[in-house]
């Protein structure tokens, strides 16, 4: 039987008939994403974070149209890491200027496509360069396609900051040590910002990025680097007068009653800022994703395989593996393992995949006596789930459904969007410099009536 829990007691309390219904509609495994869930949790993050401050919804976290464009009419924009995000964002309905784009390596197609955006006036609310080699790059792009001329706008810019914190979380999550890959430090982005490269009309420099990492555990790392963002600011609004914006990032970890909430993160920022003698910029930004999908998502698989085996009461073989569920294989993270259906006595039971690799597993977990054809439902898979699987041994990619906050229970489409409302229409932008299109150097765009293009989207 599921549980009860003081984070989520809606849908322990109600979602167990609607895992059963999922696997029998549309078989398993199959992900089962509560938006009523969605829903809460976007609403503790945005009482915690009042306006001016831009919500942005990681799309890494889960990339699900529909949980995108459910929260666009939730009013939080998108935060993306590619042009296959990009594209996602855009089709669930998001509109160009409430896109943000990040991601530590662009490729030129990738750059090139935001710039062309910017030129057809389809531009992100920003880009974030993530070293010099990338702003100088954007910006040969950018004076080819002449923006910030000929009635082209410029493209707003983020520099994104590594602040140089060590954050209280897993090692595989912690982004903004000096050590890590992501972002600049102090040093490289003030020679850049006093270099020249932003002198050409067709970058705007908008402000800071930072974010130091995901599932965060302690709330003064996290203010600590944006206290460092917060002063990075200042020094750039002296040479710019542009630069009015902070995207202090994401991490929020999931609703645990030993987790500090999204109000403990901006409190502790707020304070640390007010102690520094610094204030918040005009544009403030955050991008969470796990906090709003992690705990709204289940993951449900079929024993295949019950039995006692090496001195373990049971141990179980699942038709879920590390193909559908890679974390606890990749991260050894620990996932709550519930069956659907018993009352009988739990005892000790290994949790097995059914993939060919030794790690394929879940470790162990108190579960009733089973048999081939029962259910289990991994708890926690919102996030960081389906938007990792893999084809690994063939796999076919798992069935994934949505339980709407009207108890409607419908199977997700990655490759439709007939879930919600969405554009009336498309139009597929090629790159100018025919010597270098691709795939990837085209631009699919959104044309919803309800947002128009707009001289200035910001």
């Amino acid at each position: 039987m599921l549980a009860p829990s003081a984070s989520r007691p809606r849908e322990l309390a109600t979602l167990a008939d609607a895992l059963a219904d999922a696997a029998g509609r549309f078989g398993t495994p199959v992900y089962v994403v509560d938006l009523d869930s969605v829903a809460r949790a976007a609403a503790d993050v945005r009482a915690a974070f009042p306006e001016p401050w831009q919500l942005q919804y990681s799309l890494k976290a889960n990339d699900l149209p529909a949980i995108t464009a459910f929260l666009q009419q939730l009013g939080w924009g998108a935060n993306v890491v590619s042009t296959g995000e990009w594209r996602s964002a855009r089709k669930a309905g998001v509109p160009a200027a409430d896109v943000t784009f990040e991601g530590i390596g662009k490729t030129d197609a990738e750059l090139r496509t935001a710039v062309i955006a910017t030129a057809e006036h389809e531009a992100p609310r920003w880009l974030a360069v993530e070293s010099a080699a990338e702003a100088h790059r954007l910006a040969e792009l950018a004076a080819q396609h002449r923006l910030g001329h000929d009635g082209r706008p410029p493209i707003d810019v983020l520099l994104r900051l590594n602040p140089q914190v060590h954050p209280e979380t897993r090692i595989e999550f912690a982004v903004g040590s000096g050590s890590s890959k992501f972002g600049m430090d102090i040093a490289e982005i003030r020679e850049l910002v006093t270099g020249g490269v932003f002198d050409h009309n067709g970058l705007r420099l908008r402000g800071v990025h930072v974010h130091i990492g995901s599932d965060l555990r302690d709330v003064r790392a996290y203010a600590a680097a944006g206290v460092r963002a917060a002063r990075l600011l200042a020094e750039i609004a002296a040479v710019f007068d542009t630069a009015d914006t902070i995207d202090f990032g994401g991490g929020f970890p999931p609703a645990r009653p030993d987790s500090p909430t999204p109000q403990d993160f901006f409190d502790a920022l707020i304070s640390a800022l007010h102690a520094a003698g610094l204030a918040l910029p005009a544009r403030p930004a955050i991008e969470p994703g796990r906090y709003l999908v992690g705990d709204s998502g289940w993951l449900v698989g079929s024993v295949l395989h019950a039995r006692a085996r090496g001195g373990m009461p049971q141990q179980i073989v699942l038709d879920v593996g590390m193909t559908e569920f890679i974390r606890p294989a990749l991260y050894g993270s620990r996932h709550a393992v519930v069956a659907l259906g018993h009352d009988a006595d739990a005892v000790d039971t290994a949790v097995e995949g059914p993939v060919c690799e030794s790690t394929d597993t879940f470790g162990t977990h108190p579960l009733p006596r089973m048999q081939r054809g029962e259910l289990v439902a991994i708890e926690g898979a919102g996030a960081y789930g389906a938007s990792f699987t893999s084809r690994y041994n063939g796999r076919p990619a798992p069935a994934e459904a949505l339980l709407w906050p009207d108890g409607r229970l419908e199977r997700a489409d990655r490759q439709r969007l007939d879930v919600t409302p969405i554009a009336d229409g498309y139009a597929a932008r090629a790159g100018q410099d025919g010597a270098h299109d691709t795939d990837e150097s085209k631009f699919t765009a959104a044309a919803d009536s309800r947002h128009a293009r707009r001289s200035d989207p910001r």
